[in-house]
């Protein structure tokens, strides 16, 4: 009976530690470069590659500074320059429940599919992006959060003093943005409690529901910012321990900058080779132009020495009239 005891402490152990390294490994570092700083409930600590990060780690970048994090083999999040990112969340109920806090700054995410029951989520002061199998970046300061959506499709809530207004999501599909400002966010959650509050009818709330969704409609993500978008992640490291769909995920963003580097050397060339042909156009105008008044100065010194010849002449052919007259005058 002792020796089962043991035998069932001893696995109990293990079992314990096994789950301790399952929710430590979560999210770790897979590379930096210039100014970052890691705060933990221990205190500040180096940033290192392979670190392990814990709930309540925080962040920060500074200028011209960047860190890789991957979530398991599921993800990889780039946090870029004069960044704080704090690790909120990592488990929950055994299961993953990874929710990162962007306090201010960009970060970008590429996810790919999460085991059944895992949930990732990215949140700044007035959303929250839940992800699977998706690209996106979430830009955030103070005043207002904005989710960028390059490929796949995000789920978005709005957040008003730190609370989650579940009543309200909004999906944000590819090449698609959303902003929502504390303003905004602040009258939603105003017009929700307003509709529990009072008697409503369930038909009711769900047009009030509607109508606060078509105030934070996804719109068409700029060129310009699909572009920066780009130059920001094109860099990132190949990560071998993620699954393949992720790195053909980054691949596909990276390959997409090439085709646009490309798209933008063509029309750069094409503009180049228009201006030239204008260029020659307008020089060949020119001389046609210069052409033209040399020969009409030209044929009016023609007509003008014709004109004063025949003028001659004429005047040449009166003269003899005249003169052929006086000699047919008899004399006298």
């Amino acid at each position: 009976m002792r020796y089962k005891s043991i035998i069932l402490v001893l696995f109990l152990i293990l079992t314990a530690c096994s789950k301790k390294e399952a929710v430590d490994t979560i999210v770790t570092i897979n590379s930096f470069f210039g100014e970052v700083a890691i705060t933990s409930n221990e205190g500040n600590k180096a940033p290192a590659v392979g670190q392990i990060l814990s709930i309540n780690d925080t962040i920060v970048t500074g200028a011209n500074s960047v860190i890789d994090l991957v979530y398991r083999n599921s993800g990889i999040i780039r946090v870029n320059e004069n960044t704080t990112v704090v690790i909120s969340s990592l488990v929950k109920a055994g299961v993953d429940d990874v929710i990162l806090t962007l306090e201010k700054g960009k970060a970008f995410v590429t996810l790919g599919k999460l085991k059944k029951g895992d949930g990732f989520a990215i949140k700044a002061k007035t959303v929250i992006a839940a992800v699977r199998g998706t690209s996106f970046r979430l830009v955030a300061d103070e005043e207002a959060s904005r989710v960028d959506v390059v490929s796949g499709k995000v789920m978005v809530k709005p957040v008003n003093n730190e609370t989650v207004i579940e009543d309200i999501e909004v999906i944000v599909e590819e090449n698609q943005t959303v902003t929502l400002d504390t303003k905004t966010v602040a009258t939603i959650s105003q017009k929700i409690d307003e509709s529990k509050v009072e008697v409503v009818a369930e038909q009711e709330q769900q047009k009030i529901i509607d109508s606060i969704k078509e105030t934070i409609k996804p719109v068409e993500i700029p060129k310009e910012t699909v572009k920066e978008i780009k130059q920001e992640v094109k860099d990132i490291p190949v990560i071998t321990t993620v699954q393949e769909e992720i790195k053909q995920e980054i691949q596909k963003v990276i390959e997409t900058d090439k085709e646009a580097k490309q798209h933008e050397n063509e029309e750069k060339l094409k503009k180049a080779e228009e201006a030239k042909a204008l260029k020659l156009k307008l020089k060949n105008e020119q001389e046609a132009k210069i052409l033209a008044e040399k020969l009409a100065k030209e044929k009016a010194e023609q007509e003008k020495v014709e004109k004063a010849k025949a003028e001659q002449e004429k005047a040449a052919k009166e003269q003899k009239i005249k003169e052929d007259r006086v000699k047919n005058i008899p004399t006298l």
